[in-house]
């Protein structure tokens, strides 16, 4: 499986010190040419380009593909390739995305997909975080999650 991501749920993990259980579940992420662009901007958190230099074979950066549709040039650029990248490999890709708009096209297109709390959630189910804890740190940045989406990721865990 391949494991795409765009840049929003690499800064929010960042924020809250978490960038590590992305290689621990995933073993590798790839993302396109704009989200490392925008990783690196002066307002992206600056853990997040320290994490990219030094991150060796985890994260795989590559060319950035045709935008997909006219929907998807709409999106911010590096969404927007992280999805049409997601696209090309829709057989056994999974779009790590945390926009609501982006989401949105991405269930239209069928695209499997999580979020920066699914991320979350999934690495507490590996005992790789405590879940209340991480969630405390996310909820204390500008990451924004709706009470109902945090009441349903507590009955999964």
């Amino acid at each position: 499986m391949i494991i795409i991501s765009d840049t929003s749920p690499l800064s929010a993990l960042a924020e809250i010190g978490e960038l590590e259980i992305l290689p621990a579940l995933y073993g590798k992420i790839v993302i396109p040419e704009t989200v490392r662009r925008e990783c690196s901007h002066p307002h992206a958190p600056p853990a997040l380009a320290v994490w990219l230099a030094k991150t060796g074979s985890k994260v795989v950066i590559v060319p950035d593909p045709v935008p997909l549709t006219t929907e998807a040039s709409d999106l911010d650029p590096g969404e927007a390739a992280a999805i049409s990248l997601a696209w090309l490999h829709r057989e056994d890709s999974l779009l790590i995305v945390d926009d609501k708009d982006g989401r949105k096209l991405c269930k239209a297109l069928g695209l499997a997909m999580t979020g920066t709390a699914g991320l979350l959630l999934a690495a507490a189910r590996r005992g790789l975080v405590n879940f209340e804890d991480v969630i405390q740190r996310l909820q204390a940045t500008s990451f924004r999650l709706h009470p109902s989406v945090l009441d349903d990721l507590r009955q999964k865990l």
